[in-house]
């Protein structure tokens, strides 16, 4: 002999009313104690589960909606960044500014960029000497510089939109040119 169905569902909506009453109790604690946000946000919610509790003879849970955990954002670039291309989609020039010309620091910079995806342009010696490492970028590439500077690992980059004279061969060729200055050579 088996057991009426009907029992298991009147557990089951008895166990249902149970945990709705905990967790309005559980709220209103938290809304009394100033715990968890504010009480408007904790009466909103306490009668949103309040009023999930008519169950029109269903035997499943009560279907709630509640609003997304996190709304910031889920796009993943540098600090500071807010639209970044698919660095595939980005060339960059890495042209060597030391003063003391240092032997091979524009390729093993490009290295770095080609490294993270990013389309070469190039690597060859700058026009001008510069004690700051200066990455160029038009305004709308400006977070894709920000992401470059993460990339190469020189934290104080200055960023700056293209000068009106071209900084090496070949920048008129490239989305972002970047001029290793002495910083990144330890100078």
């Amino acid at each position: 002999m088996t057991a009426p169905a009907g029992g298991r569902d009147d557990a089951t909506i008895r166990g249902a009313v149970v945990l709705v009453v905990a967790i309005v109790i559980g709220l209103a604690l938290l809304a009394r104690t100033g715990g968890g946000g504010s009480d408007e946000a904790a009466t909103t919610t306490a009668a949103a589960a309040t009023e999930s509790t008519a169950f029109d003879g269903s035997t499943t849970a009560p279907q709630t909606t509640a609003g997304p955990i996190n709304s910031a954002s889920t796009t993943t670039s540098a600090p500071g960044a807010t639209d970044t291309r698919p660095p595939g989609e980005v060339s960059v020039l890495v042209l060597n500014g030391t003063t003391a010309n240092v032997d091979g620091i524009a390729g093993d910079n490009e290295s770095k960029i080609t490294a993270a995806g990013y389309t070469s342009a190039g690597a060859t010696g700058a026009d001008a000497d510069l004690t700051t490492t200066t990455i160029y970028a038009p305004a709308d590439l400006q977070a894709d510089a920000e992401a470059i500077k993460a990339v190469l690992g020189i934290p104080d980059a200055a960023i700056e939109e293209p000068p009106a004279e071209s900084p090496g061969p070949g920048s008129d060729q490239a989305d972002i040119v970047v001029v290793i200055g002495d910083d990144a050579a330890g100078g």
